[in-house]
């Protein structure tokens, strides 16, 4: 681990104000695409410090966000309307208006629900854009500096003891294993009556 934060060092050197460009531009790719955040955002950490390494995560969720609303919402929409009778999406779009601000704020704030996901849902359903915007804002931000904070201190500790951080990266493969598995639809789960177990046998 320590080689790793080592070679991240020298290729910050490297790129010199480049990185300030790159990193909020993966960090947006990740924000776009179904890949957990929190690594990267750790990365930053690591790579920039606390404050800046916010910055640049925060910046690059926030592109991210708006690419993946924008692209829910010009191109999802038509795609969803093929399959969805208009009716169904009316009604949907009623109850997703009817939470108002609150509700899409505190859908940022829960951790089982994906970044990027939320993100196309509200382009799909057409939210307020800027309810969307300030939402995303403020709700991203205390997930933003838990993070980044988070990398930026395994670095140091990973310095001194290199064990530390093998052990975190295991508890986070652990932690995304474990919310993949959470967010797995009920459809998905085993069926033992489908697999031909006998049916539990009744009380005499």
């Amino acid at each position: 681990m320590e080689q790793v934060f080592s070679d991240i060092g020298s290729w910050l050197e490297a790129a010199g104000g480049w990185a300030y460009v790159v990193a909020p531009l993966l960090m947006a790719a990740v924000a776009i695409l179904p890949i957990p955040a929190e690594a990267p955002a750790m990365l930053n950490g690591a790579l920039f410090g606390p404050f800046a390494g916010s910055a640049v995560t925060w910046s690059g969720a926030m592109l991210g966000a708006v690419a993946s609303y924008e692209l829910g919402r010009w191109l999802g929409r038509p795609a969803v309307e093929r399959f969805v009778p208009r009716s169904s999406l009316s009604r949907a779009d009623g109850v997703i208006g009817g939470a108002g601000w609150w509700g899409l704020l505190l859908a940022r704030l829960i951790p089982l629900i994906a970044f990027t996901a939320l993100n196309w849902g509200a382009g799909i359903m057409r939210v307020d854009r800027w309810r969307f915007l300030w939402t995303t804002a403020v709700g991203i931000l205390p997930g933003v500096l838990l993070f980044t904070s988070s990398g930026w201190g395994l670095a140091r500790i990973a310095e001194k003891l290199p064990w530390v951080g093998t052990s975190v990266v295991v508890l986070l493969v652990l932690y995304y294993a474990a919310r993949a598995r959470a967010r797995r639809p009920a459809s998905e789960a085993p069926d033992d009556a489908a697999e031909g177990g006998d049916p539990p046998p009744h009380g005499s």
